[in-house]
């Protein structure tokens, strides 16, 4: 039977809630368990690799300080593969355990496993466990169990206890779940985790694209909510974005710059959006209002108008104004557009008997 474990008086508890010992700042903490949760072939192991590299000198993963230390990965995929990622990115400091059975364990198997990274802890001073992919390695054949999910999983608070961070990537559940509830299996899963990523694309799965959204939920304040991420051309550091507005904001600026570089006159958000390049997808107009709100929060973009029905938000480029006034007919095209809102506004306002 398990041993019973003491409790305490809760003046005694020890407050480190601003003292949280990171491993990769707001997302790998020792004393906590990690959930990575991707599509398949998205990307989850990339990210570890790249973090394992990080993890030999230290230095910083996207942004976020990353501290040295050594890692032991738990993974579904052969030395073939995990080669040429060590050739490209060096992680000596990383001791691998490539399909290390047969077939689906047993929970006995689990729990030698388990206490083989315990001996190398105490042997090399291990700081990371990484599980990829949990459902490879998970112990029985039923996900949605809790009982069976916890089972396996309340072993790891042996490994937390002992200071390590311990990482578990996850496939996603089928359809399209709620923020915070992709990992596949039973709920108790995301319960007993601390930290909870989700990655995602950007763009459609079928495109181009290696930008990757992370949304994150956490125990810490310090965990970034959201944060895209791209992977550069030599597969070996990630570009940030910031966050998800920021990332749709700059993916989409220099198409509303391209309307406004060639107006003539303040433009409305209609006037934008009838203007708009044949060459790119239309915008919806709450995306449009989102995108010159930021413009004009950065000083991208003037702003004028009230934002009445009758005298509409309207845009123009900084210096923009001083241009079009060297233009002979440009006071013509200023009153013109004067006139057609003001006349807007007096139809706005009469009151027409009813018939």
């Amino acid at each position: 039977m398990p041993e019973l474990v003491e409790g305490c008086w809760a003046d005694n508890l020890v407050d480190n809630k601003d003292d949280v010992p990171w491993l990769w700042e707001g997302y790998l903490a020792r004393g906590n368990v990690t959930l990575l949760t991707s599509q398949w072939k998205s990307g989850k192991t990339t990210l570890v690799s790249i973090l394992l590299s990080r993890l030999t000198q230290g230095g910083k993963l996207a942004d976020l300080e990353v501290k040295r230390g050594r890692a032991v990965v738990i993974s579904e995929e052969s030395p073939a593969l995990w080669s040429p990622r060590h050739r490209l990115l060096r992680f000596p400091n990383a001791y691998l355990f490539c399909r290390p059975f047969a077939r689906k364990p047993s929970m006995e198997q689990w729990l030698q496993l388990l206490e083989r990274v315990s001996r190398l802890r105490q042997e090399h001073g291990i700081d990371l466990l990484v599980v990829d992919t949990l459902a490879t390695f998970l112990p029985g054949r039923n996900e949605a169990s809790a009982g069976m999910m916890l089972e396996a999983l309340l072993p790891l608070q042996q490994l937390t206890a002992l200071g390590m961070a311990v990482l578990l990537n996850c496939h996603p559940r089928k359809g399209e779940p709620l923020p915070g509830q992709a990992a596949r299996g039973s709920g108790a899963l995301t319960g007993f985790v601390d930290i909870i990523m989700e990655m995602s694309w950007c763009a459609r799965a079928e495109d181009d694209d290696r930008r990757r959204k992370i949304l994150a939920f956490s125990r810490h304040d310090r965990t970034p909510r959201q944060r895209v991420i791209e992977l550069n051309a030599e597969g070996t550091d990630y570009l940030v974005h910031g966050s998800f507005e920021d990332d749709e904001f700059l993916q989409n600026w220099d198409k509303v710059k391209l309307v406004l570089a060639h107006a003539q006159t303040w433009r409305s958000r209609l006037q934008i959006m009838a203007e708009w390049s044949t060459e790119f997808p239309k915008p919806s107009e709450t995306n449009l209002r989102r995108w010159l709100q930021r413009a004009v929060a950065l000083g991208l973009v003037l702003e004028q108008g009230t934002g009445m029905k009758t005298d509409p938000f309207r845009y123009a480029l900084p210096g923009q104004e001083d241009e079009w006034r060297k233009d002979p007919l440009y006071e013509l095209r200023r009153q013109l557009d004067e006139s057609t809102r003001m006349a807007n506004e007096m139809i706005g306002k009469s009151k027409w008997p009813a018939a």
